[in-house]
């Protein structure tokens, strides 16, 4: 009998967003919507659609191991030294290397209980055991309880600022509280990979903390969102030097492709693209607040590129009912969330249709519960 390792068969894997293609095989459809995976709706620029092409051309040949010009241009844009910084494939990768360079069984990790689903997997991996803290009332990290959660096990702290599903974030003056009072033996992970959509002013400047020579601070970003190359999985995380210099050790060699690394470096040098989707958002965001209030829709407000929906029904069938119209959102069970769904900020015309096929959905409801009213 194979040796399975009990850890690793319990784990529920993460299951990612419908595809179109997908939903076009299934129901046969041409015209199909997405706004269920937080993706960019204007795609990549096209200076980083220039770069992909001419580095096409090239791929026979292994990339560059330690993402040479891309880390320069990089590092020149966050002003850190290339020294403090490590490319994965997507951020999620830097999450891997955090958890295969930190955890063993028995290890502790500490996160929120309506958070990012790949913190859990990944601890879980390493045979270590995942402490969820419940959230507060207004749907943040309840930074205190973490603290509370702390014990001589605790080796990894995962903070999603601002916080996938719930667009929800910690401020500058609570993360500068926690830090004060977290064990410099624990590493705290921040992971900012909607941070290029947020316009609040208390917001906390986590890489100051890495500038500063906090140690234990590691900040992740990534390429996926504001800068459209989802489909290249290319991140980084930013940390001290012997952090880096520790992960790099874990890291698998050309774990970057040659062509997610020219797009990237080509997206840097692209600043109009990137206001265009920071408005984008702020836009489609306002849009829809105004929108779903009319139709009795609760909404927490978002610091990122989605909005969570409180549909006061249940979410999944709420997402079969869209996908039937050819509208793919995200439902939200996996997370504890079973009456909610995650709307991506698209284009006008996207989030417009969107609103159009809710309303529908909800008259139809409307209407079913008075027949069943008057037939009683």
């Amino acid at each position: 009998m194979i040796p399975f390792k009990r850890h690793i068969q319990d784990i529920k894997p993460y299951e990612p967003g419908k595809p179109i293609k997908e939903l076009q095989r299934e129901y046969g459809m041409r015209s199909v919507i997405k706004l269920a995976s937080n993706e960019n709706p204007l795609g990549p620029s096209g200076k980083a659609i220039r770069a992909m092409r001419k580095t096409i051309r090239e791929v026979h040949l292994y990339p560059e191991g330690n993402c040479y010009y891309l880390l320069t241009r990089l590092a020149k844009e966050l002003d850190l030294d290339p020294a403090q910084i490590i490319f994965g494939n997507g951020s999620n990768e830097i999450i891997e290397l955090l958890a295969r360079g930190f955890l063993s069984e028995g290890d502790e990790v500490i996160s929120s209980e309506m958070t990012f689903l790949v913190y859990p997997i990944l601890s879980q991996v390493c045979g270590a055991k995942f402490k969820a803290v419940p959230m507060t009332r207004d749907y943040r990290y309840d930074l205190d309880g973490i603290l509370r959660a702390i014990t001589p096990k605790t080796r990894i702290i995962f903070i999603a600022n601002p916080n996938n599903p719930t667009g929800t974030y910690v401020t500058a003056r609570e993360v500068e509280d926690f830090l004060a009072k977290v064990p410099e033996n624990i590493v705290v992970c921040f992971d900012e990979a909607y941070v290029d959509f947020v316009d609040a002013e208390d917001f906390p400047k986590m890489l100051a903390y890495v500038k500063a020579g906090r140690a234990n601070v590691v900040v992740l970003r990534t390429f996926s969102k504001a800068y459209g190359l989802a489909g290249l999985r290319i991140g980084y995380g930013a940390a001290s030097k012997e952090m880096a210099a520790y992960l790099h050790k874990v890291r698998q060699p050309f774990n970057v492709n040659a062509v997610a690394q020219a797009a990237a470096a080509a997206a840097l040098d692209d600043s109009f693209f990137l206001w265009r989707t920071k408005w984008l958002v702020v836009r489609g965001r306002k849009f829809f607040y105004r929108k779903l209030k009319p139709l009795g829709l609760e909404y927490l407000p978002s610091q990122a590129n989605f909005i969570l929906v409180h549909m006061k029904t249940d979410g999944q069938e709420v997402y079969q009912e869209l996908l039937r119209q050819g509208m793919i959102v995200r439902p939200m069970s996996a997370y504890k969330l079973g009456e909610w769904i995650r709307i991506t900020i698209g284009r006008h015309s996207q989030n417009t249709e969107l609103i159009r096929l809710l309303k529908a959905y909800l008259n139809k409801n409307i209407s079913c519960k008075a027949s069943r009213v008057s037939a009683a």
